[in-house]
């Protein structure tokens, strides 16, 4: 044989021999020793790339040094070129029904959107005293040891630390977990990312299961995972923090009737913030996931098992990284939502740690009747809008990569699923069941509180039982004008995101314009940017003005809604377009019918279905938007909506006050919020991303 096929051969074996798969405690050995090395490899790309765009900023700086005259008539000319090239394909592709579109778009954006951003923006920059730019309110920031951990002493010239990290406290029978306090920047960065890293391990795993393997009662389980994006973060607060609490279910179930517990356990602070948000957000990362292992290519987990890659070796090399994309970008968007959480940390003032996070320092600063303004506010708010914007960045790069991650350009599969005998499925029922009650605490909490009569100190259910808790929808005046003012404000804002973001998805996805790009990068941000922060421009920008008058929010309620919830209607709509065959629409213009007689009769009868879905969404996620309503809501209360009445009745008193009535309100948006996302789901079938606006 010739030594070049001997050494071929060996060279076989040796690669053939590589691909047994691998024990799987050297699997978790090798993957703990790669964590360090990862981390390094994630802190250190940043630097690399900035190292590289430097470098090629200075190549084409030398370049352009070298004969600055010829490049700069060189650069002129290119410039002409691209506008003359925009501008023809401008002419080509717009007509006066696209140009209408295109301009209503970009006004309401503009002045509903961009402008309070700028306003906060510009409001935070600014010296109160001398109208010039300063960083006056950020450096009062960081010298408040409530905002910021670490303060210089200048009498003494030593730096003191305000940093608490005691977790548990004891008291009689009762131990109490509460968060480390590392001031409200650290504070919320931190809720964040337990909050994140908690909600993908739930929601990965539970993605994972549903979309691999077949089992009695799927499709229940599956509807099941659906609940938690029912209840926001602020509803769900309200049922945890009683049903969890000292004489809650859980204590009184596990410490007292079972004796499982050698104490009473109570949720306090930044530890009742994470446990709320992770609950309430990780059906996010789960949605995202399940979408993500849905459409992986079966032939590229075929060709790895082939090669010998089974089990968890193959789920670490080939399904997780083809998944990633959507695994991340839902946990992207759960870390903007939770740091941008407000309701929670109102749930749980009554503990200085909750009030020492972002949202809540925003809130405190500008939720007064007055309409004032403490100039730390917007400061705060631009902090948060830059987290947010970050991050929103990073999801649509991860979006993005959707398409082509699984090395084709999409489609629809068989799913790899894999039918579990009878032991197995019992075994995986004791381990989901559990997961699932945990998951629906938020939801089952705050049913049950909403029908909880009398409540014992040892008792684990209610002692009675009752209807009266109900009352307050149609008994107290407020509370009945706040649900027909939500409804109505939900009805508007829908209405004009229906017109605008049909119009945004026919442009972004049936004209090919320059800049088509950075406009559906417009219409889709809202998703992501803090609610609290916009609301906050809407402050600076308007109040005092014919659309903020005094005492009258309404107009500004209803915009933000829009505006805020905007991204699903586009998203349906443009999801619809996209399967909608080009050649159809040609067809009716090529038989004489214009354009705005085509979008009016073809267009829109086709994408009717997804625009019903996505504006079904809009309107659900208009009625429990918290931040916008709690912010502007609280200068004119008789045209508050409901969210803002659910923050008084819960901290009120009397026979209308506390969490059992203000469960009742809960309740009512999660039964609406429940139809309408059924509703959605059945029409939107596997198109579940959605859901999530991304």
């Amino acid at each position: 044989m010739p030594e070049d096929a001997t050494e071929e051969s060996a060279q076989i074996i040796q690669e053939e021999a590589e691909l047994v798969p691998d024990e799987p405690v050297d699997n978790i050995v090798n993957a703990l020793r790669a964590v360090p090395r990862r981390i390094g490899s994630r802190l250190a790309s940043p630097f690399y790339s900035l190292g590289g765009w430097l470098k090629r900023r200075g190549s084409g700086a030398r370049g352009f040094l070298s004969n600055p005259t010829r490049n700069t008539r060189q650069w002129i000319q290119n410039t002409n070129a691209s506008l003359r090239a925009g501008i023809a394909r401008l002419r080509h592709e717009m007509d006066s029904l696209s140009w209408v579109q295109l301009i209503a778009v970009l006004v309401a954006f503009g002045l509903f959107l961009i402008a309070p951003l700028l306003s906060v923006v510009g409001f935070s920059f600014t010296d109160p005293n001398t109208g010039l730019p300063s960083l006056h309110h950020f450096i009062n920031l960081f010298n408040d040891s409530n905002f910021w951990p670490w303060q210089y002493d200048p009498n003494t010239g030593d730096w003191i630390s305000y940093v608490n990290l005691e977790t548990i406290q004891f008291g009689g029978d009762l131990m109490v977990i509460r968060g480390w306090d590392f001031g409200a920047v650290l504070n919320s960065i931190y809720v964040a990312i337990f909050t994140t890293a908690f909600s993908v391990l739930l929601g990965v795993f539970l993605a994972f299961i549903i979309a691999r393997y077949d089992f009695p009662g799927k499709s229940i389980v599956r509807t099941v995972l659906i609940f938690p994006i029912l209840a926001t973060p602020f509803v769900g607060a309200i049922g945890i923090k009683t049903f969890m609490g000292r004489a809650g279910f859980f204590n009184n179930l596990f410490y007292t009737a079972l004796g499982w517990l050698p104490y009473r356990i109570e949720l306090r602070g930044l530890a009742a913030i994470i446990f709320v948000q992770s609950l309430s957000l990780f059906s996010l990362v789960y949605l995202n996931a399940y979408s993500s292992f849905m459409s992986i290519d079966p032939s590229l987990e075929e060709q790895a098992e082939n090669l010998g890659a089974t089990g968890f070796k193959l789920f670490r090399s080939v399904t997780l990284p083809l998944a990633m994309p959507g695994i991340q970008a839902g946990a992207i968007l759960t870390f903007i939502l939770s740091i941008e959480d407000l309701g929670t940390p109102i749930v749980f003032f009554q503990h200085q740690q909750a009030q020492k996070t972002l949202a809540y320092q925003v809130f405190d600063s500008i939720a007064t009747q007055s309409g004032t303004i403490d100039p730390a506010g917007p400061a705060i708010g631009m902090i948060l809008l830059v987290f947010a914007v970050v991050g929103f960045l990073t999801i649509r790069k991860y979006a993005a990569l959707r398409s082509y991650e699984s090395g084709t350009k999409g489609g629809q599969w068989n799913p790899r699923t894999r039918k579990l005998n009878r032991r197995t499925t019992l075994l995986l029922y004791a381990v989901v069941l559990p997961l699932l009650f945990l998951a629906l605490i938020p939801q089952i909490s705050v049913i049950i509180l909403s029908f909880a009569g009398s409540w014992s100190t040892n008792s684990i259910l209610p002692d009675t039982w009752t209807l009266s808790n109900y009352d307050v929808l149609w008994a107290y005046p407020d509370v009945t004008t706040s649900i027909s003012n939500t409804l109505l404000y939900g009805l508007l804002a829908t209405i004009f995101i229906v017109l605008l973001g049909t119009s945004a998805a026919y442009i972004i996805a049936r004209r090919n314009i320059p800049g088509k790009t950075a406009l559906d990068l417009l219409v889709t941000s809202p998703i992501a940017l803090p609610g609290i922060v916009i609301a906050t421009g809407y402050f600076t920008l308007f109040y005092g003005t014919p659309l903020f008058p005094s005492e009258g929010p309404w107009l500004l309620i209803t915009i933000s809604y829009a505006i805020r919830k905007f991204p699903f209607t586009v998203r349906a709509a443009y999801a619809g377009l996209l399967s909608t065959p080009v050649i159809l629409e040609e067809a009716s213009m090529n038989v004489g019918a214009d354009r705005n007689k085509t979008f009016a009769r073809i267009t829109m009868p086709l994408i009717g279905v997804s625009v019903l879905a996505g504006s079904l969404l809009s309107f659900t996620y208009s009625v429990s938007e918290v931040s916008t309503s709690l912010i502007l809501g609280s200068v004119g209360r008789e045209q508050a909506p409901m969210t803002f009445w659910t923050k008084e009745v819960l901290e009120g008193t009397g026979v209308y006050g506390g969490a059992f009535s203000a469960a009742t309100l809960g309740v009512l948006m999660m039964a609406l919020q429940m139809v309408v996302i059924t509703i959605t789901n059945r029409i939107l079938g596997s198109r579940s991303s959605a859901i999530t606006g991304i």
